[in-house]
């Protein structure tokens, strides 16, 4: 249930009082962009690197934002006081008024919208079953996957809508069969004590995904390899997990025939993740 309290262009007003017109920009030409950060015991986890990836996003689509950083930041933990929250998660929207109907967006002026919902912390306590996606990714020529755009999710959306019965979510592969993401979660193979990760050249470079790569894997002594992964290899792997800011770290029981067992290895990263957010790095940085 999202809370009663939004933050708009500026100021906390009630979520039922955020009006939409129909001629905004975003619905016709997909020029929002957007970002989602977690809250565990009321504290913000890497809000930092998550404005400034929204940031990137929106300067990327030519959006111009009157807040700093700073104000962002500001904004994110007041919105968590208003609605006194917890563990939450917090969605930022940037995206164009409907000053111009046209796919130009001349004289546009772009908005910024935040609000937030309870979000319970997941990580580890169960595993998904992934089918490969019908929709293939385009190479990165042809799209800015670094960005967090609503035209990315659309995508993600048309393609978990069709997945197939009794799977969870689905893997996109690249046009040439090599691994890419989940719907909205990078995706980890493990070989012994050891992780490989699809590049992120036709996948969100996750801030999750850092994390696991910059912070957890010294601390758990975990080799680490980003590499292309074709499709036919990943049954080759002891095991594979997802991980997301709302997903956290979710293990992948199967892909489409592919079956994985459990993992040790896989239970660390969450356990370690777990006391990663609920630690000193969970705290405004």
């Amino acid at each position: 249930m999202i809370s009663e309290i939004a933050w708009v262009d500026g100021r906390c007003v009630r979520f039922d009082e955020v009006s939409l017109s129909p001629a905004t920009h975003g619905l016709s030409y997909a020029t929002s962009v957007f970002d989602g950060i977690r809250t565990y015991g009321g504290s913000i986890f890497k809000c930092d690197d998550h404005i400034a990836r929204l940031r990137r996003s929106a300067e990327l689509f030519g959006h111009t934002l009157q807040y700093s950083n700073a104000d962002l930041a500001d904004a994110c933990h007041e919105l968590v006081r208003a609605n006194d929250l917890a563990d939450a998660y917090i969605k930022c929207l940037v995206f164009y008024d409907d000053t111009d109907v046209s796919f130009k967006a001349q004289g546009s002026s772009s908005k910024v919208v935040l609000f937030a919902l309870p979000f319970p912390s997941n990580s580890g306590a169960e595993q998904y079953r992934l089918s490969t996606a019908t929709w293939r990714r385009a190479p990165a020529s042809c799209h800015p996957y670094q960005a967090k755009t609503s035209s990315t999710y659309a995508l993600s959306y048309l393609s978990h809508r069709g997945r197939a019965d009794g799977y969870d979510d689905v893997l996109f592969l690249s046009t040439a069969d090599a691994v890419c993401e989940s719907s909205g979660s990078n995706v980890f193979f493990v070989e012994g004590d050891a992780l490989f990760t699809p590049t992120a050249e036709l996948a969100l470079d996750g801030i999750t995904r850092r994390v696991i790569i910059d912070e957890l894997c010294p601390r758990l002594k975990l080799s680490i390899t980003e590499r292309d992964i074709a499709y036919d290899e990943i049954g080759a792997f002891d095991a594979a997990f997802l991980c997301g800011t709302a997903i956290e770290i979710m293990g992948i029981s199967g892909i489409d025939e592919i079956r994985y067992a459990k993992s040790a290895v896989v239970d660390a990263i969450a356990t370690e993740y777990r006391h990663l957010t609920r630690g000193r790095s969970a705290t405004r940085q």
